[in-house]
Order: C-alpha cells, then structure tokens, then sequence
C-alpha cells in the first residue's frame, strides 16, 4: 500500500499528530470525534476527499479511516500514521490500562469485604491498597486474594485444642503449603487484618495469638537450670546443659512431645531480657528461669501454661517503660504472679 502524497503535505503534519495524540490518551481502538485544528483550505479539501463529505469544525475517527483504507494509504489509522511519520506509542495505552486495571482491582477488593462481618473490614480493605498489596493485580486477582484472607480468617477462628502451624494452614485450607510464606502478597494481607482485630499496630506474633505458628521449632523457649522430673525424658539433657553452664532451649515441638513435669511448689521466674537468663547462666544461679525476650513466642506461653499446669509457682519480672508493664499485664492473664514489680520496686 502507498500514502498518496497529498497526505504527507506539511500542513497537515499537525493534523496527523492530534490524531495520534488522541489515540495514545484513549487508546489505540478509539475512533471518536475530534475537532479539526486550524490548516489551508487546500489542506481541508484533502481531508474532505479522504471522508468523502464537506467537514465542518469536527472529523469522525471512524470515517477518517475508513476513506484511508478506500484509498489504500494503509489497513487501518494506526498503520497510516505510522508511515506517514507519526507512529502512535504504546506507552499512553498502556499508562491507561494499568491505570483502569487497577482501578478494578480496587472496586473487586472493595466490593468483596462488604460481606465482611467485621467492623474494621473498610479500614483494612484501605489500608492494603495504600500498601500496595493489590499492585499488578486485574480485578479477578484482587477478588481472589480477598476471598483467600476471608479463607484464612474463618480457618483461624474455628475451634481447635492446639495451634496449627502455617504450613498446614495454608495446605490445607489454600492448597498451597507456600500461601502464607512470610512477605507473600497473602501473609502481609492476612496480618494486616490480624492487627486491626487484635486492635494493635505491633505485628509481632499476630500469627502465634491467632493460633497459628510460623513452625513449631522457631522462637523457641529461653530457660536456665529448669528441675525436670527425674523421669522426664529431657530431664538428662536439661541437667547436662545446666551442668555446662550453657542455657537449654524449648521448642514447641519438644514440648509437645515431653510435656514438662516438675515437681509442684517448684519457684521459676520469667524474665523479660536474655541478659538476665545469660548471666545466671555465667555466675551458675541456682534459680530457674524463663526469658520471654519481649512478648512470649508461642513455645514460651507453651512452657508456662504446662509449668502452671504441674503446680509449679511462675513469678515475672520485666522492665518498667511502657512496653514492659503491657507485656507485664499480659503474663499476669496467663497465671503468673509480679515479682519486684511495684511502685516501690520502681
């Protein structure tokens, strides 16, 4: 195909190159109506030719390009102005549907949590997207990890005598053992909205308070000279460490299967800072101790409830600031008593 080359006069270079901007800001399909910029009245004579009829102040897109075709100047408007040195750029188009793309992902988001019982649904569903958490995502997608928040939510809050780990939460609920990594677009998603439930912005050990652990040998349980049982299976292990000076470490995983047995009217403090439990361990304290090291991993809450359990005394002591006197008060709902931790203490 040839441009005849009345189309390539100078004076409708202008003319050529408004077609190609309105193009690029409303997409390459668009054939609308746009008004004709100023140009000669043989310019206008050309254009009249082209469509076929006296044009006034506006031209048809669509009938532009059905004259250009008759002509044989190209297959379509996209292609004559290509050759005739006004190629229309994918960058706008593009610009625009990621834009109306994402505009979608966020009415599919929105529309989903309206179900939501809870009152904080709105503010979470804002607070993703201000995140970024629905970047790149079509509206489907969006709808798909609402619903798959909405999944993990209910499988949370079903009834269950132990936490679940969040491998197997997200096996068997999501089909994936990989859906709840940390960092994944569903993990950050899901703990966003495990903070506005539990009304805090501290997002550690949401999981853990939800009931669901990252895996049961992680955060493991800081202790010092604990006296097992002498029948207990770790009690050789725990002395041998005690023995060496060396602090012995309770995982979930052990102390699921060797619930801890001690003799009951045994003392132990919980402290909040490892140093504490570092330095018995250097100057060989007869004392037992449990280090929280802040908030109480899951293994930590484990190994208290099943001292507590057994008739042991658990004390705690932490630090005065804010923070310690918070996670104070979160020790004393779990059964243990304050140690050195009044007024005057202070």
């Amino acid at each position: 195909m040839t441009v005849p080359d009345a189309l390539t006069e100078p004076e409708l270079r202008a003319f050529w190159d408004e077609v190609r901007l309105r193009l690029e800001r409303n997409s390459i399909d668009w054939r609308g109506r746009m008004t004709i910029p100023p140009m000669s009245a043989q310019a206008r004579l050309t254009l009249d030719a082209v469509t076929g009829r006296k044009l006034k102040s506006q031209i048809s897109l669509g009938e532009l390009e059905a004259g250009l075709v008759r002509l044989g100047a190209g297959t379509g408007l996209p292609d004559v102005l290509d050759a005739l040195g006004h190629p229309v750029s994918p960058e706008r188009a593009e610009q625009r549907a990621r834009r109306l793309q994402s505009e979608a992902a966020r009415d599919a988001a929105r529309t989903a949590v309206q179900s939501w019982p809870e009152g904080w649904a709105a503010d979470w569903i804002s607070s993703a997207i201000r995140a970024g958490l629905l970047a790149n995502l079509d509206d489907t997608q969006a709808g798909q990890l609402v619903a798959s928040v909405r999944t993990v939510l209910d499988a949370l809050a079903e009834p269950r005598r132990d936490p679940i780990s969040r491998v197997d939460l997200a096996a068997r609920h999501l089909g994936s053992s990989h859906a709840l990594d940390s960092g994944s677009r569903l993990e950050r998603a899901v703990t966003r909205a495990l903070a506005l439930a539990a009304e805090t912005d501290d997002h550690r050990d949401l999981w853990e308070q939800a009931g669901a652990q990252a895996d049961l040998v992680s955060g493991p349980a800081l202790t010092w000279n604990l006296r097992l049982a002498p029948d207990h299976a770790l009690a050789a292990a725990v002395a041998s460490s005690t023995a060496l000076g060396v602090p012995f470490l309770f995982t979930q995983l052990a102390l699921r299967r060797c619930p801890i047995n001690v003799a009951a009217g045994e003392i132990v403090l919980a402290v909040e800072n490892p140093r504490v439990v570092e330095y018995a361990a250097q100057t060989g304290a007869d004392a037992s101790l449990i280090c929280t090291s802040g908030n109480p991993s899951g293994a930590v809450r484990m190994l208290i409830e099943q001292l507590l359990a057994v008739g042991v005394l658990v004390r705690y002591h932490g630090d005065f600031d804010a923070a310690g006197l918070a996670i104070c008060s979160r020790m004393l709902s779990l059964g243990l008593r304050p140690w050195r931790m009044q007024s005057a203490d202070y």
